[in-house]
C-alpha cells in the first residue's frame, strides 16, 4: 500500500477533506479520509505531497481528436458559421498523416493536463487505434451524417463501419448523431436503435448556433446552402418548426443515454425538456466563445435542473484541450456557483454521464486510482486558485 498524503483531499463525492491522504492498494483505492484517521497504524509508505489539493482526473466528455491538426489554424471568429466554414476547408487540406499526429498530439494534451476518461467523436474510426494504444480511458462516439438518408434502415447498411465484428462486440462504442441539420429523422432512430441495442450512450450537437434554430423553423438559411452545396439536399424536407431539444424528443431521441453537446442556443421551456428527460448536457463554453456560437444558459440550466458534464470540444475551435479551463471560465463568468460544482461537472458528473461512475470520476474505495496533485499556495480563492493553477498545467500524476 501507498498512502497519498496533502493539505486537502477533494473526494467529489464527498466534501473537501483538510490535511487528508488517500490509501492506494494496487491499482485501486483502499481509504480517503483526513489523515490522522486513515494513516493511524499504517504501515506502508507515506508520500508527503504538501501544500495543494489531491483529485480524481477529469473526464472530458467531448472531443474531436482527429481535428487536432488544425491546432492554431483556425482563428477565433464572431459567427458561428464562419468558423465551421473555415474549419472544413482547414481540414480538407490536411494529409492523412498531419491527421495521425495530431491525435497522437491531442492524446498527450489530454494525458498532461489531468484526463483520465474521454467522449471522442471520430468520424472516420482513425482515432480508435490511438486512443486503444494510450492510457486513456475512453468512449467513442462514430459521428453518422446523413440528411438524405429518409427511408429507415438498418445503421449497418448505410455505415458499413458498424457491421465489423470488432466493433459490434466493442463495449466501448456507441453511434452518435452529429446534428439536427444534418441528420433525417431516419438516421436518428437508426443511431438510437443500435445503441439501445447495447445499453450505450450516444451524443448529438444540439442548439449550438443560431443558424441551427432558423433551420429548424423554416428550413432555410446557412443550413439550405450548405446542404445544397454537399448534395445533401432534400427538396421536399418539411421544417418541423419546432426547437431543437423539441424536435428529438418527438423523435425519442432525448433521455438519461443521450449526451447533447453545447446547448448555446436553448430556452427555459427547452432546459425544462432535457431536465425531465433525463437527457445529459455537456457544456463546452470556452469553445463555444471560440467559434462564435454564443453562450449555454448555465443559470437557467441549474435551475432547471439539467444533468450537466463538460468537455473541451477540439483544438480547430479551443485553444486547448485542459478540462480545468472550463471550470476557470464557469468560475469566473458565474461566481454565485460554488467552486465544488465545477469540479463535479468535470469529474464524477462525466463518468455518470459515459457510464463509468463505478470506477471513475471520484475518490472513493474501490474505485481506480486515477488521482493527481495540484500544488497551492493557500490564498483566499481557493476554487480560483485550484482551476487557475489546472488550466496552466500544474497538474501532476500520482502512483
Amino acid at each position: 500500500m501507498i498512502a497519498h498524503k496533502s493539505s486537502w483531499v477533494l473526494p467529489v463525492s464527498g466534501p473537501p477533506i483538510r490535511d487528508g491522504a488517500v490509501v492506494v492498494q494496487g491499482d485501486r483505492i483502499h481509504a480517503v479520509g483526513p489523515a490522522a484517521e486513515v494513516l493511524a497504524g499504517f504501515r506502508g509508505l507515506i508520500c508527503e505531497h504538501g501544500a495543494g489539493a489531491i483529485l480524481p482526473g477529469v473526464v472530458n466528455c467531448h472531443v474531436h481528436l482527429e481535428f487536432s491538426a488544425l491546432a492554431g489554424m483556425v482563428a477565433p471568429q464572431e459567427r458561428w458559421e464562419d468558423w465551421l466554414e473555415a474549419a472544413l476547408a482547414a481540414f480538407g487540406a490536411r494529409s492523412p498523416g498531419e491527421i495521425r499526429a495530431g491525435i497522437a498530439h491531442g492524446i498527450e494534451a489530454l494525458r498532461r493536463s489531468g484526463a483520465v476518461l474521454v467522449g471522442e467523436v471520430t468520424n472516420t474510426g482513425t482515432s480508435w487505434p490511438h486512443l486503444a494504444a494510450s492510457s486513456l480511458s475512453y468512449h467513442l462516439f462514430y459521428e453518422c451524417l446523413g440528411f438524405h438518408l429518409v427511408e429507415r434502415f438498418e445503421l449497418p447498411e448505410a455505415f458499413p463501419w458498424f457491421g465489423q465484428p470488432e466493433v459490434a462486440a466493442a463495449g466501448c462504442i456507441s453511434a452518435a448523431a452529429h446534428a439536427p441539420y444534418s441528420v433525417s429523422g431516419a438516421l436518428f432512430q437508426a443511431v438510437d436503435q443500435w445503441n439501445a441495442a447495447r445499453l450505450a450512450p450516444q451524443m448529438v450537437h444540439l442548439a449550438e448556433s443560431r443558424a441551427e434554430l432558423d433551420f429548424l423553423a423554416g428550413g432555410n438559411g446557412f443550413f439550405e446552402g450548405l446542404l445544397k452545396r454537399r448534395g445533401r439536399w432534400v427538396p421536399d424536407f418539411q421544417p418541423p418548426g419546432v426547437s431543437p431539444p423539441a424536435y428529438l424528443h418527438g423523435l425519442e431521441f432525448l433521455g438519461p443515454r443521450t449526451l447533447a453537446v453545447h446547448g448555446a442556443w436553448l430556452s427555459a421551456g427547452d432546459c425544462g425538456l432535457l431536465a425531465d428527460t433525463g437527457t445529459w448536457l455537456v457544456l463546452c463554453p470556452r469553445a463555444n466563445r471560440f467559434t462564435g456560437a454564443g453562450t449555454p444558459p448555465v443559470a437557467e440550466l441549474v435551475k432547471a435542473g439539467v444533468n450537466l458534464a463538460l468537455g473541451t470540444d477540439s483544438l480547430a475551435g479551443n485553444r486547448d484541450l485542459n478540462l480545468f479551463g472550463e471550470m476557470l471560465w464557469l468560475r469566473e463568468n458565474f461566481p454565485a456557483y460554488p467552486g465544488e460544482w465545477w469540479l463535479r461537472l468535470g469529474t464524477l458528473n462525466g463518468a455518470r454521464a459515459l457510464g463509468r461512475e463505478a470506477d471513475l470520476g471520484s475518490l472513493e474505495p474501490g474505485k481506480q486510482a486515477a488521482l493527481g496533485f495540484i500544488p497551492l499556495s493557500g490564498g483566499r480563492d481557493f476554487w480560483g486558485e485550484l482551476f487557475t493553477a489546472g488550466a496552466a498545467g500544474k497538474w501532476r500524476w500520482l502512483g
